[in-house]
C-alpha cells in the first residue's frame, strides 16, 4: 500500500489544533514569470502531491504531443476547468485556465487550488469559487508576479476569516443533489447505464474490498465521463456526481472531478491518477463519450436494487445502498473513515506539523 493511498487528503488535523483549515495555492504559467511560475502557497502535503499529479499529467501529454497528434475533432483547444478532488471530509477545489509565460509560450495552463477540511460544498461554491474567479480575473489582467503573489495571499487570508466556526455535518441533500435526482427520475435508463458501467468496470472499487490499493506500487485508477445536469450550475453537477459515486464506490477512494466549463460534461478519475488519465482534460465528446450515451444492453426488468435506488431519487436524495456490495452507503462511509484513521497518528511528519508545533507554540 503506497503513500498516496495512506496519506493523500488524509491529514491528522486533530493533532494540529492551531493549523488553519484552509490553504490556497497556485502554480503553472503566468506572464509574470519567464518559465513555470514559482509554486505559491503549497503549504500542505496534499497540495504538493496534487500539483505533482495534475501538472505532471499535463506535462506528460504536452511532452508526448498527445493532443497535437490527435485527429481532427478529437481534441478541444486550451483549458477551462473547474476541479474538485474529494476524500471524505477533505477536498481540493480549484480552477484551470489557459495562460502563458513571459516569453509567450502558451502550452501550459495556470492553476489555482484550495485545500479545505470539513467544509460543505455549499460553502465552497458560495464563498471559495467566486474568490477563485476573482483570482483568475486578476491574474489575467496583470503581468506582475508580485501582484499575483500578493493577491493570492490576500484572498487566502480573507477566506480564512469567512470559514464557518463549526465543522460541517450533513443533514440535508448536498448542493445539486435534488436537481440531479429529479433529472434521473425522468431519465432512469440513463442512470441505469451508469450503474451497469460501474458494475462492469469498477469492481476493484467495491466498498471495503481494497482491491484498488493493494501493493506498494501505484494504485488503480478508472475514469468516466458524465453529463452536467441541465438547468444547474457547473458546481452543482460536479458535487452531485461525486456525492453519488461516493455512495456506490469505496468512500475511502479519492474522487477527482474535472468539469469543462465550456462543455456539457464532466470527468471523474477514481483512485490514484496516472499521467495517461489526464488526456481527458482536452478530449472531446467524439473521443470520450458520456457513460449515459453508451448503448448498453440492459435487462428489460428493473432489479429490486435499482428500483430501490430510483425510489430514493423520487425523494430527492442520493442512493442509500451501493450497487457493488449492496450495503448501506452510510455504513460503507463509516468503515472507510475508520480505515483511513489507521494511517494518521504518527504515520509521517507532515508539512503542517512542521509549521504548527504540537505544543501550540
Amino acid at each position: 500500500m503506497n503513500d498516496f493511498t495512506k496519506f493523500f487528503l488524509n491529514e491528522d488535523w486533530k493533532a494540529l489544533t492551531n493549523a488553519p483549515r484552509f490553504y490556497l495555492g497556485a502554480f503553472g504559467k503566468h506572464p509574470g514569470w519567464n518559465d513555470h511560475m514559482d509554486d505559491l502557497g503549497l503549504a500542505t502535503a496534499s497540495l504538493v502531491e496534487a500539483r505533482s499529479y495534475l501538472y505532471g499529467g499535463i506535462a506528460h501529454h504536452i511532452e508526448h504531443a498527445t493532443w497535437e497528434k490527435a485527429a481532427a475533432g478529437k481534441v478541444i483547444p486550451g483549458f477551462d476547468h473547474l476541479i474538485h478532488w474529494r476524500r471524505l471530509n477533505e477536498s481540493l477545489t480549484g480552477l484551470i485556465w489557459s495562460s502563458q509565460d513571459g516569453k509567450g509560450r502558451a502550452l501550459y495552463p495556470m492553476i489555482t487550488v484550495a485545500h479545505t477540511v470539513t467544509r460543505s460544498f455549499s460553502w465552497l461554491a458560495g464563498e471559495l469559487l467566486p474568490a477563485l474567479e476573482d483570482v483568475r480575473a486578476k491574474c489575467r489582467s496583470t503581468n506582475s508576479a508580485s501582484v499575483v503573489k500578493a493577491h493570492i495571499q490576500g484572498v487566502e487570508q480573507s477566506l480564512r476569516t469567512r470559514l464557518p466556526d463549526k465543522a460541517w455535518v450533513s443533514t440535508t441533500p448536498g448542493l445539486g443533489v435534488p436537481a440531479w435526482a429529479a433529472h434521473f427520475s425522468k431519465e432512469p435508463v440513463a442512470l441505469r447505464r451508469v450503474l451497469h458501467h460501474l458494475r462492469r468496470n469498477f469492481t476493484a472499487f467495491t466498498p471495503g474490498a481494497l482491491e484498488w490499493c493493494q501493493g506498494e506500487k501505484q494504485s488503480l485508477s478508472r475514469g468516466l465521463r458524465l453529463p452536467q445536469i441541465p438547468g444547474t450550475k457547473p458546481a452543482e453537477s460536479l458535487n452531485a456526481w461525486i456525492s453519488f459515486l461516493a455512495t456506490q464506490l469505496d468512500p475511502a477512494v479519492p474522487f477527482f472531478g474535472l468539469l469543462r466549463l465550456d462543455g456539457n460534461w464532466l470527468d471523474v478519475i477514481v483512485g490514484e491518477p496516472s499521467p495517461a488519465d489526464f488526456s481527458i482534460l482536452r478530449a472531446s465528446p467524439a473521443e470520450v463519450p458520456m457513460v449515459t450515451d453508451i448503448p448498453y444492453q440492459l435487462d428489460a426488468e428493473t432489479s429490486a436494487q435499482e428500483a430501490g435506488l430510483l425510489a430514493n431519487l423520487g425523494r430527492g436524495v442520493l442512493p442509500e445502498a451501493s450497487c457493488l456490495n449492496g450495503q448501506p452507503a452510510k455504513a460503507n462511509a463509516e468503515t472507510a473513515a475508520k480505515w483511513l484513521l489507521r494511517f494518521r497518528p504518527g504515520s509521517r511528519p507532515s508539512f503542517l506539523s512542521r509549521l504548527f508545533k504540537m505544543d501550540g507554540s
